[in-house]
């Protein structure tokens, strides 16, 4: 057994929880192996997905660079196992907040606060997770797969899209954004979930359009301000 598929089967029977549960898993040891297959056969997949944009000629660093990203997989999966039930209440929480007509995103705010709280103990996982890529990538190529995982909306695609909408941006402007966006890039590599990766972008989406709002405002406050010096008389 590889150490990735031994991530796995620990994983699974620590979901499985008390003693009493894991006599019967011992018992039902044939559907366990089966489950465990399954999902060694679905990180297989995602791994290879991962690494494929990277080119690893080196078949050796691509056999760890693949371990690395399995075993991290496996961990995730286990801990949304114990916690996934939590987080999907609290998600359906903010989706009813945000449901709210005239909209309010101060109460979706706070529950989406909430569920980062919640991702804590998952994060020292995810930190040991990128340091043990950086002892084989570089910084582009991890980019690459963080990239790889945040799929659709995706950090790159979301940044450049308000690059359009709002292309009077200055640098500084530009770089707030972008690191508004890296933020929401960092929450989705907490989870597999296509639906939960577009609500953790929402959440950051939110602010963005909340900053822009303002940069809106401040143009439109110094329009008002400069008329209001021309309209004023000239002293005789």
């Amino acid at each position: 057994m590889n150490r990735v598929a031994a991530a796995i089967a620990a994983g699974l029977l620590l979901v499985l929880g008390c003693p009493q549960t894991l006599r019967a898993a011992e018992q039902a040891a044939p559907a366990l192996v089966t489950g465990a297959d399954a999902l060694q056969k679905r990180i297989d997949g995602k791994v290879g997905k991962l690494i494929e944009p990277l080119k690893l000629a080196d078949a050796a660093k691509a056999g760890r660079v693949r371990n690395v990203i399995g075993e991290w997989l496996a961990v995730m999966v286990q801990w949304h196992g114990q916690h996934d039930a939590e987080i999907g209440d609290l998600w359906a929480q903010w989706d009813k907040a945000r449901a709210v007509v005239p909209k309010d995103e101060f109460p979706a705010e706070v529950i989406a606060h909430k569920i980062d709280d919640t991702y804590g103990s998952l994060k020292p996982a995810y930190q040991e997770f990128l340091a043990r890529l950086a002892a084989e990538l570089n910084p582009e190529q991890i980019d690459a797969i963080k990239e790889r995982w945040s799929r659709s909306p995706g950090m790159e695609r979301t940044y450049k899209a308000y690059l359009e909408i709002v292309p009077d941006l200055t640098e500084e402007q530009k770089k707030v954004i972008h690191d508004r966006m890296l933020l929401a890039r960092e929450a989705a590599m907490l989870t597999d979930s296509d639906k939960e990766v577009v609500r953790i972008f929402k959440v950051h989406k939110v602010k963005v359009e909340e900053y822009v709002g303002s940069l809106q405002w401040a143009k439109l406050h110094s329009a008002f301000g400069k008329k209001g010096k021309t309209a004023e008389p000239k002293p005789q």
